[in-house]
């Protein structure tokens, strides 16, 4: 985004602090939120919106806000979301989902605007981290409790000890933690100690991968082993070329080490290792119930059906599952939300049909892709380079794991994208020779 440079005043600082606050409390699921006629409201959220309405008087006192293009993708998207509402089965639901649409859209501005202006992207990514490791702390927290028998907020408290952080579940807790293990390995990778000293970013990194990996999500333990066996064969190509790293030597080891986990896992499922078993459960595999893996193979056909059923016209983000529970011919309540869809793929072409879909894939391939390729023309240290290339692969990886699961709107993943949008900004203004943080954050990367 390129917003016209304004002089803050000393309440910015202010702004600054209410933004981290609702980043830092995004993924708290079932801790300080509470529900309103069946929709879960975040004080993250209730945080952002004094964030947006100061955002809102810089737009009325100033006007002179501009806006890259593909952010106007998600403007049409908005339009179409809003259009499609008329073809739900729950104009209430409909309706609520396109105001968190909006929302979201909003706070992906408003974040990119003050941060912009008051953070480098040393500082943005070192806070983040911070973030993730708070969490991190309360997963590993959770799971040594359960060894004494203290439930201390687990929300499928048994014999696995599985950890969820404030999230609804394991699962939501991976999905959010994921981003915060990649940021740290693909920074810890590359040598990058410019957003925090070497031993923090140890210390960040043995905490959030190991936070995916106490959660027990098969889901985010799938996109992180996918991650190190993706980086593991990058560094392998540079290995070859003489030039790699004692890191970048144990990275390109992990496709191997994997291999060798994989036939360990196959022959501990051949002898029915109880372990194994045990956590197999659900998907079908060596003679265990396969509740899990049918849930969600029916939960991807019923979202596909939808689509189907309407390409043109979708249903709106708010009427997808009430479309899928009344095409089963059953009872629709809101209560029944968030557990019929699949995939956010699918539920984009559902929601927002053919058209509407394309435009926010195009936004997602604009962020992601044509931000990787600006970043990259863009002359410059290649420590400075690497912080932005964390954080948009940590996006596509959140973006990979989310097809595994429902709900484009979670609050973590648009937090992480206006987070990248912000440091896009930052990296890719022309200003930047001239132009100086007002708040002194130099010390939070020299820690």
């Amino acid at each position: 985004m390129t917003l016209k440079l304004v002089r803050f005043s000393k309440g910015s600082a202010i702004i600054n602090t209410i933004i981290w606050i609702s980043i830092l409390m995004a993924s708290c699921d079932i801790v300080a939120a509470f529900d309103v006629a069946g929709l879960t409201v975040r004080i993250s959220q209730l945080i952002s919106m004094a964030a947006m309405f100061f955002f809102l008087l810089r737009i009325i006192r100033f006007g002179n806000v501009k806006i890259l293009t593909p952010y106007y993708n998600l403007l049409i998207v908005i339009v179409i979301n809003t259009i499609c509402i008329v073809n739900s089965k729950t104009i209430f639901n409909a309706v609520g989902y396109d105001l968190w649409l909006i929302f979201d859209c909003v706070q992906v501005l408003t974040f990119t605007y003050f941060l912009s202006k008051q953070e480098t992207i040393y500082s943005i990514v070192h806070k983040y981290i911070m973030c993730f490791n708070v969490f991190a702390v309360i997963g590993f927290l959770q799971f040594a409790l359960q060894f004494v028998g203290i439930n201390f907020y687990v929300t499928q408290y048994n014999d696995l000890h599985r950890s969820n952080g404030f999230s609804f579940e394991p699962s939501f807790y991976a999905t959010y933690m994921i981003m915060g293990a990649i940021i740290c390995l693909y920074l810890l990778e590359r040598r990058n100690y410019k957003c925090m000293r070497k031993r923090a970013l140890i210390l960040s990194t043995l905490l959030n991968v190991g936070a995916v990996v106490i959660s027990t999500s098969r889901m985010g333990l799938i996109v992180l082993l996918l991650y190190v066996v993706y980086r593991g064969f990058m560094s392998l190509r540079i290995y070859i070329q003489m030039r790699a790293h004692l890191i970048k030597i144990l990275f390109s080891l992990m496709p191997i080490l994997v291999g060798i986990g994989l036939i360990a896992f196959i022959l501990a499922i051949e002898f029915e290792v109880p372990f194994v078993m045990h956590y197999m459960s659900g998907l079908g595999v060596g003679g265990a119930s396969s509740h899990s893996a049918d849930a969600r193979m029916t939960g991807f056909k019923d979202t596909w059906t939808l689509f189907l059923d309407s390409p043109l016209l979708g249903c709106s983000l708010g009427g997808i599952d009430a479309g899928i529970i009344e095409y089963k011919a059953r009872n629709y309540t809101v209560a029944n939300n968030g557990g019929a869809s699949m995939c956010i793929s699918l539920e984009a072409l559902a929601a927002y049909g053919i058209i509407g879909a394309f435009f926010f894939f195009k936004y997602m391939w604009d962020l992601t892709i044509g931000g990787y390729l600006k970043a990259k023309k863009r002359p410059g240290e290649q420590s400075e380079r690497e912080p932005v290339y964390a954080m948009l692969i940590a996006l596509f990886f959140e973006f990979m794991i989310l097809q595994l699961n429902q709900n484009v709107l979670r609050p973590p993943f648009w937090v992480h994208i206006a987070l990248v949008s912000t440091m896009l900004q930052i990296y890719l203004r022309e200003s930047h020779k001239n132009y100086t943080p007002r708040l002194k954050v130099g010390w939070l990367y020299n820690v």
